[in-house]
């Protein structure tokens, strides 16, 4: 079964067969030295080794997302969120649960946020906390990170980055572009299995945060870094996940991150490429897209249910799409392991699906 999601993704032998090693105690040294391993190149793949620490906690992307969001509880009460999709709405409604004044300055999920108005905006925010998805899966949308972090650095605010579906898949400097903090998560791009997301901060600001009041108790994102940096998690953690994150990790450096970038876009080029020549038109432009996804405007007359079963029949998974583009358009990941042959065989069911469809 190819998987064509925006993650989980299609995992390689190697991880696979990771996570069948031995059980081993999780207050081990054995699980230290994983958990040290993991954590020094979580923070090689982003280059970010210098001026950044790395807090993985056992839980989805959305873990790791709360966990940062009420992170800043403790030194601020206001949270101003960059929305133009799905989990862009999400973030503002974590710091809302968090009991954060959220100032969310919402634009269309098909297009970039507007830089001026973000100017604007900021220069009337007298908080400290900005927070933007880098790209937002909603629609497969990239946004303009290295802008949007410029302005912050301009107007003297730190920028928090949803990088969940943009780590080792999009181009990301950290410490280039000044970011306080960004979120992952295993089963993205680095193509580890669910069950692991990560935090990747800039020691300044892990030195704030320790400061602070602590807010959230399993997601306390000082308490994980303190227990870590003993070679220990706080709670039990998701150890084969461990195993399966190693493992992807070892992978990805071995493959190169600037290599397995170039491979999402050159491989999602190809998709694009033959998506047009089957009659099928893509919802935004290839020019603000991701490496990674593909959102596909469905044709006419078309129903996403019986396209998913026919597609499902034949060994593809295609996911559908949220909020009000749910069955207009289909989502088409590329983060796994799929090859020019894979999408060649998907492509010829599109095809019939379409002539079905007539």
């Amino acid at each position: 079964m190819i998987i064509f999601s925006p993650g989980p993704a299609n995992i390689s032998e190697k991880v696979r067969k990771a996570l069948t090693l031995p059980d081993i105690s999780h207050r081990g040294e054995e699980f230290a030295s994983i958990l040290d391993e993991c954590r020094k190149n979580l923070l090689k793949i982003c280059g970010a080794e210098k001026r950044y620490k790395s807090v993985v906690f056992t839980g989805s992307g959305t873990a790791a997302i709360e966990a940062s969001i009420t992170a800043i509880k403790g030194i601020t009460d206001q949270l101003f969120v960059i929305s133009n999709g799905h989990y862009g709405e999400r973030a503002s409604e974590i710091g809302r649960y968090a009991g954060l004044k959220v100032k969310e300055v919402k634009f269309p999920s098909t297009a970039l946020p507007d830089l001026k108005t973000i100017k604007k905006e900021l220069e009337r925010y007298d908080g400290r906390f900005v927070y933007v998805v880098h790209h937002e899966t909603t629609t497969g949308l990239l946004n303009p990170l290295r802008e949007i972090a410029a302005l912050c650095k301009r107007y003297g605010k730190t920028l928090l980055v949803d990088g969940v579906s943009s780590i080792a898949g999009e181009e990301l400097d950290l410490q280039g572009w000044e970011i306080g903090l960004v979120i992952g998560s295993a089963n993205k791009c680095i193509r580890g299995i669910p069950g692991l997301s990560f935090v990747i901060l800039r020691k300044s600001l892990l030195k704030d945060l320790s400061r602070s009041k602590r807010c959230g108790y399993y997601l306390n994102l000082v308490k994980h870094h303190e227990a870590e940096e003993a070679g220990q998690t706080p709670f039990t953690p998701a150890v084969q996940a461990f195993y399966g994150l190693r493992e992807a990790l070892r992978e990805l450096l071995k493959e190169g991150v600037d290599n397995r970038i170039q491979k999402y876009k050159e491989t999602s080029a190809f998709l694009r490429k033959r998506l047009r020549a089957a009659g099928y038109k893509p919802l935004i432009d290839d020019s603000i897209s991701s490496n990674t996804m593909t959102s596909v405007i469905l044709p006419p007359g078309a129903d996403y249910e019986t396209l998913y079963g026919i597609c499902k029949d034949k060994g593809f998974v295609i996911y559908n799409a949220i909020g009000n583009l749910r069955g207009k358009t289909f989502r088409v990941g590329t983060v796994g392991i799929i090859t020019k042959r894979d999408i060649t065989g998907f492509l010829e069911v599109l095809k019939d699906f379409r002539k079905r469809a007539r």
